[in-house]
């Protein structure tokens, strides 16, 4: 689908996108309440929805499972993290991750990371994470806030 560009506030859209969620665990901050950013909004929602379907779906076996998603302006970047206290990633996996059709899951596709990888490139932005198996796993997005033409 074309792209639907607009200046959008990212702290209010990731809001949105984690309206969905009835996970008592997923707590949300932002140091601002305005940081707007050129973003198609139904591809800023698939993005957050995906990280977060995937947080979810890593925290099952914890105690006291905690998801955390932020939004930070980061200089002429927004920066979107969703970090989750579940099981990790194991090193085997880790350049894998955005594959298409990799999962380390039974059900599903294993889309959602590396259509997200695409949705993030497409504005110039950037997904990387950190993770640490048994501790969990930050995912970090980086948008411009201007769109380049």
């Amino acid at each position: 689908p074309a792209q639907q560009n607009e200046n959008l506030n990212v702290v209010k859209i990731v809001k949105l996108a984690l309206d969905i969620f009835n996970e008592k665990y997923i707590h949300f901050i932002a140091d601002e309440e305005e940081i707007i950013a050129k973003l198609d909004r139904t591809q800023l929602i698939r993005v957050i929805t995906n990280l977060v379907k995937n947080a979810i779906q890593a925290v099952p076996e914890v105690e006291s499972p905690r998801i955390l998603v932020s939004v930070v302006s980061h200089g002429d970047k927004v920066k979107i993290s969703v970090a989750d206290n579940g099981i990790g990633i194991q090193d085997g996996f880790k350049d894998k991750v955005f594959e298409p059709k990799f999962t380390t899951k039974s059900s599903g596709m294993g889309l959602g990371l590396g259509m997200v990888k695409n949705i993030v490139e497409t504005y110039n932005g950037s997904i990387n994470f950190t993770s640490q198996p048994g501790k969990g796993t930050v995912f970090t997005v980086m948008f411009p806030k201007e769109a380049k033409n």
